[in-house]
């Protein structure tokens, strides 16, 4: 069989492809969905704005393609994680160190990509998350419980620390940037150990402390 050629029409058409969603990423990042706009993603994607089209029918599924190619591995792992016969707080660590590994590989840009997609209400981030993780209160409960010593949880109760948790733990990523010289004064990093520690700490803590 003769070998492909190294250039051939699916590797240009995946090529281009990769290029228009990280010029978008960028753009999205630095104007949010409604101040970015297709013939500029264009044109720092080196393409015409007739071959965007061809790809993405509009901007809303360009940004859900680019949301989902940051987030759904991540929220792909984190159901994984939860799934596992992990205690609270070993789930608590292997969650932390999943977004700490996301916001190290994507830096400023997921950050303030997800920071104007969170003033735009989440409505992108929503149907994502709920598509690849639609029991995650399910999963997280049975690590609740173990930890508190209960049989059960009162659904309205389960749904409160479950939301304390994961906007917990995000918190301490997307926020980073207002604490970022209070932090580098005092030699710590998100992607320390020690802080890792305190972070799943403090965070038991609070799940803790929600039931007395």
């Amino acid at each position: 069989m003769a070998p492909r050629p190294k250039n051939s029409t699916k590797e240009k058409t995946l090529e281009a492809r990769r290029r228009i969603l990280g010029a978008a990423e960028i753009v999205f990042a630095d104007k949010g969905f409604d101040g970015a706009n297709m013939r500029e993603i264009a044109a720092a994607a080196g393409v015409n704005k007739f071959m965007l089209y061809y790809y993405f029918d509009n901007k809303e599924s360009l940004f859900t393609q680019v949301l989902q190619s940051n987030l759904q591995p991540a929220f792909q792992q984190l159901g994984i994680i939860l799934s596992q016969p992990l205690s609270l707080e070993e789930a608590l660590t292997q969650v932390y160190e999943l977004y700490a590994g996301l916001f190290q590989q994507k830096g400023e840009r997921l950050r303030a990509f997800m920071a104007r997609e969170i003033a735009l209400g989440g409505r992108h981030v929503k149907a994502s998350f709920a598509e690849i993780a639609p029991h995650i209160l399910e999963l997280w409960e049975p690590k609740i419980t173990q930890y508190l010593g209960v049989g059960s949880l009162p659904d309205r109760l389960l749904r409160q620390l479950v939301a304390s948790i994961m906007i917990g733990i995000v918190s301490y990523f997307l926020l980073q940037p207002l604490f970022a010289e209070v932090m580098l004064a005092s030699g710590i990093s998100l992607y320390d150990e020690d802080m890792k520690r305190h972070a799943v700490q403090f965070i038991l803590g609070g799940v803790h402390a929600r039931m007395k």
